[in-house]
């Protein structure tokens, strides 16, 4: 396909095979999704250049979990409340009745699985989950992967599974959303990553920040965002504050853009401006042309 013709192509295909989702892409992306039904749920596989990929309201239909394989590369999301990045082997969770925004990194591979609200059993229709981070190293997600991951490779093949996979496929993720919400409750070291995450507007945010409002060490400071977030602090702390400017350069079209840089927590202009190029490879300026809401 001609490049000029690959963005709008790519856009008209996320918008059919996820009702409500736009995607930010470059006219002349290299993409493909592939997308399959199995009961009541649905797997599709994205690949993908960088892009950004969003939904601002709920359609008027059921609600549905959204899981994201990640398989190569990286995922961001962000919604109203924090920013959480998939590497290889995680799964991010998103609520489909809800807004949020998911930035894709290069060379992008993910399998998506949509569970309808109708497969969770009992009060799990009605859990939070949407932002969730399952961990890769964590066996129930291991074991969820891989069978998402082996459902996919027989897809071919799909009229020869009995009926009620779609079932256990519900089943194995709510078991893995369920024991994710625990380890994150239980385990002191989320600590620091909650509360880097209630003050990203703080321009003094730092580790020694957390650190002394945690009463942990810098050093336990560090760890804990290296298990939770797989990054430093400090690349944590900006990586969220690029990712709302970046909503906000896309909605909100007469603040601004030092008065954005400002609300979400740089202290520097100039900075922000390097900061956001180097992660998105665009300048803010271009990025709102771009993006922003007409």
């Amino acid at each position: 396909m001609p490049p000029p013709q690959r963005g709008r192509y790519w856009r008209d295909l996320v918008a059919e095979a996820f009702p409500g989702m736009v995607a930010d892409v470059p006219e002349e992306i290299r993409a493909d999704l592939a997308r399959f039904s199995l009961g009541r749920i649905a797997i599709a596989q994205a690949r993908s250049g960088a892009a950004r990929v969003r939904r601002s309201s709920a359609e008027d239909r059921e609600r549905t979990l959204v899981l994201h394989v990640q398989r190569h590369g990286r995922l961001t999301l962000t919604n109203d409340r924090s920013v959480v990045t998939g590497r290889v082997g995680d799964i991010i969770v998103a609520d489909d009745s809800r807004p949020y925004s998911i930035d894709i990194s290069a060379g992008n591979d993910c399998l998506i699985l949509q569970l309808p609200e109708s497969l969770l059993e009992g009060e799990a229709s009605s859990v939070d989950w949407h932002g969730l981070l399952l961990n890769r190293l964590d066996p129930n997600v291991i074991f969820l992967r891989q069978m998402l991951d082996s459902l996919w490779n027989q897809r071919d093949r799909i009229a020869d599974l009995a009926d009620g996979i779609d079932t256990l496929v519900a089943v194995a993720a709510e078991i893995a959303c369920r024991t994710a919400v625990r380890g994150s409750v239980s385990e002191i070291a989320e600590g620091p990553v909650q509360f880097a995450r209630r003050h990203l507007n703080d321009p003094n945010l730092s580790t020694a920040m957390i650190s002394e409002a945690t009463g942990l060490s810098p050093r336990a400071v560090q760890k804990a965002f290296a298990r939770h977030t797989h990054q430093t602090p400090t690349d944590f702390i900006t990586q969220q504050r690029l990712a709302r400017a970046a909503d906000r350069l896309s909605a909100d079209l007469h603040q601004s853009i030092t008065g954005i840089a400002f609300d979400v927590g740089f202290s520097d202009s100039a900075f922000f401006s390097r900061c956001f190029r180097r992660s998105y490879g665009l300048t803010p300026r271009e990025w709102r042309a771009r993006t922003g809401t007409r």
